[in-house]
């Protein structure tokens, strides 16, 4: 089944509904510079309104009263919310996720896709190298940023600063899971992350006799409630 294109040449594929990528060249402005990067204004946009966002918390209630901040850091973290998941996702690392609602039934079904490994005239279509690493290190940066702020908040009892903290957590570990659920890739390389880390603690566990001392324990305990003697009950009357 085939989904409709956007402007660009190859086409997305995935399981449910493959559409077509959007991958135009792009220089970036302002003298910055991402040398190793095929798209480096994109790179700029991707870290832009995140790093704002954050500045604007941090240093904001200064400067600024506290209603002012929470609307601009809202605004900044939605329109950093709509660049990641339309525009840098695509270009960056060939992915993107969406939403699409039946007309008929009003059901709403995720759609999850990835872009294809070569373009329609054959020539190898894999993404950058450089590109892929600041995506994927800037989006899982992000929320554990923002999780930092929010235990603070709540550790300084500074309540106004919730609802900002909250919309900030909720827009980055929503684009975290739609570019997790696009990417099969990643998807891999957490679980080999999570086993590898599994095994090592176990190793680790195994190494230092943690489960021989919890056996001891409870063998242990055991022993000593079978070696310690009934109460003997005698049958009598209190006067």
């Amino acid at each position: 089944m085939k989904a409709g294109g956007v402007a660009g040449g190859s086409s997305l594929n995935n399981s449910s509904a493959p559409t077509s990528s959007y991958a135009p060249g792009s220089s970036l402005p302002l003298g910055a510079s991402f040398n190793q990067s095929a798209h480096p204004t994109a790179c700029l946009f991707h870290i832009l309104f995140k790093g704002v966002a954050f500045t604007v918390y941090m240093l904001g209630s200064k400067t600024m009263e506290g209603i002012m901040v929470t609307v601009l850091c809202i605004l900044l973290l939605a329109a950093d919310f709509w660049v990641v998941k339309n525009v840098t996702g695509r270009l960056l690392v060939g992915l993107r996720w969406w939403n699409k609602v039946d007309p008929v039934t009003g059901a709403t079904s995720w759609i999850f896709e990835s872009a294809a490994p070569t373009s329609p005239d054959g020539t190898n279509a894999t993404t950058n190298s450089f590109d892929s690493k600041f995506f994927w290190g800037v989006l899982y940066i992000t929320p554990i940023l923002w999780a930092l702020c929010f235990m603070s908040a709540i550790l300084w009892l500074r309540f106004n600063c919730f609802v900002t903290l909250a919309i900030a957590l909720v827009l980055s570990f929503s684009n975290v899971y739609g570019y997790y659920k696009c990417s099969a890739d990643q998807r891999a390389k957490l679980n080999d992350m999570f086993n590898a880390g599994a095994e090592m603690g176990m190793r680790t566990m195994i190494r230092n006799g943690v489960f021989g001392r919890l056996g001891g324990m409870f063998s242990g305990g055991n022993a000593q409630q079978q070696g310690a003697a009934a109460p003997q009950v005698q049958p009598g009357t209190f006067a």
